[in-house]
């Protein structure tokens, strides 16, 4: 399910692929998706508690990191959104 955002990136890659801002976006978007699937791998492997036991009951644990990338993750697609707006509003069919 989260590598069907693939699709459309590659579509919009191949219809605009003269447009900067598409390039750029797409790169904004595999930032996200790379945040996100990183966050899930930190927590689904228990790094860096795993490795010392009781160093991270507080701060660091994996379950901190993985809200910081889920949140640049999402920095990522807010960044992402707002290019789209400003191309959308400078590229108006009438």
């Amino acid at each position: 399910m989260g590598v069907s955002g693939i699709v459309p990136i590659i579509h919009k890659l191949l219809v605009f692929s003269e447009e900067p801002v598409a390039v750029m976006t797409a790169v904004y978007e595999l930032a996200m998706g790379g945040f996100y699937g990183l966050g899930v791998v930190v927590y689904a492997t228990r790094v860096p508690e795993r490795w010392m036991p009781g160093k991270f009951d507080l701060v660091g644990h994996s379950h901190q990191l993985f809200h910081v990338l889920v949140i640049a993750g999402a920095y990522t697609h807010y960044l992402a959104s707002v290019m789209y707006l400003n191309w959308r509003e400078m590229d108006q069919c009438y």
